[in-house]
C-alpha cells in the first residue's frame, strides 16, 4: 500500500467513526430512517476507502461529511473561573534616611524694622531710636547677660552694647532699640549691629548676618545762634586742612591719633558725657611732638562789631588729651599771620569760651586760620570746636 495514501486514509476512518458514534441514537428502538442514513454513509465511506487503496494518489484526499447537529444543551456546570495570577507587589524603593538637623544654641532670625526703615532721612545731628523685632530660633534661652553690640559701619553716636531686659526663650520675639543720633555730613550711612551671647558667642540673624540700621542724612542743621554770620562748621571742607606731614583730605576717613583728622559733628560729647546738640568740627593734631592740625579758610569780610565765638574742650574719655587750640589771621593780599590768641586744654579743666573781637579788621578780606597742636603724645588728643563762628551779636 502507498504510505501517503495510508496516512491519509486512517485518519479519515477515525473522524467517520467518530461522527457515527454522535449520530448514533440513545436506546435500541432509534429511528429507522436514521439507521438507513448511518448504512449508507458507512458504504460510501467504505467505497471510498476501497478506491483508495487501489489507486495512486494523484491529489489530496478529501472527505466531506454533511450532518444536522442537534441544539446545543446548556451547560449547567459551574463555570471555569479563570486562573487567577498573583501579581507580586512593586518593590518599594528605598528612600534615603534623613539625618535631623541639630538646632544651633544660639540663632535668631529677623521679623521687622519697627522704626526707621531703611532709606529714612534725617538732618544731621538728629536723633532717633532704632527698633529691630527678632526671633530666637535657637535651643538657648537668651537672659539678660546677651547683648546688641556695634559690630561694624557708622555707630552714630549709639552705645558700645546694650543687654537686653528679659528673658527670651525659644520661639519667643523681642523688640530690640539703641537711640542714635545722625552724622554731620550729608551722605548715606549704615550700623551693623550683632548679638553675642553671655559667654562671648556672638551671632546674628538668618545665615549669620548683622542688623542694620540705613538712614540718609539729608540737611544740615542752621547754627542755635540767629546772629551767626559765617559758620565755621558748616563750611569746615572748604577749608584746605594740613598736619605737619602735608595736606589731608576732608572729611577725614576715620579719626586718626597716627595720621591727624578733621570730621564733623552736630552731636558732640562733652568731657562729663553728656552729648550736645551744636554743630561742631573734632580736629586731631598727628603723632609726634610737632603734631598739630590746620584748617585755613577761604576770605571773609569783617565788619565792625564782629566776634569769633565758641567751645574749645576734649572729648568724654580721652583723659590723656593735652592740646593748644589757636585761632590765626592773615589779610587777604599779604603774606603776614598774626595770632589771635591761644589757648592751652588738658582733659578734666574747664571748657573753654572763646570771643574774639574782630573790629580792628573791619572793612578787610581776611583769611581764618583754626589750629590744634599736641603738648607731647598725640594719643587722646581730640579736640572740639563746638559752635566755632562769626557772629554779629
Amino acid at each position: 500500500m502507498n504510505n501517503k495514501i495510508h496516512n491519509r486514509v486512517i485518519p479519515i476512518l477515525v473522524i467517520v467513526m467518530i461522527v457515527l458514534s454522535a449520530c448514533a441514537p440513545n436506546g435500541t428502538g432509534g429511528n429507522t430512517t436514521e439507521a438507513q442514513v448511518q448504512t449508507m454513509a458507512a458504504a460510501t465511506v467504505a467505497a471510498y476507502v476501497n478506491q483508495s487503496l487501489t489507486q495512486t494518489a494523484s491529489g489530496p484526499l478529501y472527505v466531506v461529511i454533511t450532518s444536522t447537529p442537534e441544539p446545543t444543551a446548556t451547560n449547567t456546570t459551574a463555570p471555569i473561573l479563570p486562573t487567577l495570577t498573583n501579581t507580586p507587589n512593586p518593590t518599594a524603593t528605598l528612600q534615603p534616611t534623613k539625618t535631623a538637623v541639630p538646632i544651633p544654641c544660639n540663632a535668631a532670625a529677623f521679623v521687622e524694622d519697627v522704626t526707621v526703615k531703611d532709606g529714612t532721612a534725617f538732618m544731621a545731628g538728629e536723633k532717633f531710636v532704632k527698633t529691630w523685632r527678632i526671633r530666637n530660633i535657637g535651643s538657648c534661652n537668651w537672659t539678660t547677660d546677651y547683648q546688641l553690640y556695634f559690630y561694624g559701619g557708622s555707630q552714630m553716636n549709639g552705645p558700645s552694647a546694650v543687654n537686653l531686659s528679659k528673658t527670651i526663650h525659644p520661639n519667643e520675639t523681642v523688640d530690640i532699640s539703641i537711640t542714635l543720633t545722625a552724622p554731620g555730613d550729608p551722605d548715606s550711612y549704615t550700623g551693623k549691629w550683632m548679638l553675642r551671647s553671655g559667654s562671648g558667642t556672638i551671632f546674628g540673624v538668618g545665615n549669620n548676618a548683622p542688623l542694620t540700621v540705613v538712614i540718609k542724612v539729608s540737611k544740615l542743621p542752621d547754627p542755635k545762634d540767629a546772629n551767626t554770620v559765617y559758620d565755621f562748621v558748616k563750611n569746615y571742607c572748604k577749608a584746605v586742612w594740613k598736619t605737619s606731614s602735608g595736606t589731608i583730605s576732608c572729611p577725614s576717613s576715620e579719626l586718626s591719633f597716627r595720621k591727624g583728622s578733621i570730621m564733623r559733628t552736630y552731636a558732640p560729647i562733652l568731657e562729663n558725657g553728656q552729648v550736645d546738640d551744636e554743630g561742631t568740627l573734632i580736629t586731631i593734631p598727628d603723632k609726634g611732638s610737632a603734631g598739630m592740625i590746620q584748617g585755613q579758610y577761604p576770605a571773609f569780610t569783617v565788619h565792625d562789631g564782629d566776634h569769633i565765638m565758641g567751645l574749645l574742650f576734649c572729648s568724654s574719655g580721652m583723659n590723656k588729651c593735652n592740646v593748644t587750640f589757636e585761632v590765626l589771621a592773615r589779610e587777604k593780599g599779604t603774606d603776614t599771620v598774626t595770632s589771635l590768641g591761644t589757648w592751652e586744654k588738658k582733659y578734666g579743666d574747664s571748657s573753654i569760651h572763646l570771643d574774639i573781637d574782630l573790629s580792628a579788621m573791619d572793612g578787610k578780606d581776611m583769611i581764618f586760620y583754626l589750629k590744634v597742636s599736641s603738648n607731647g603724645d598725640s594719643t587722646n588728643d581730640y579736640a572740639q570746636w563746638m559752635a566755632i563762628r562769626i557772629t554779629h551779636p
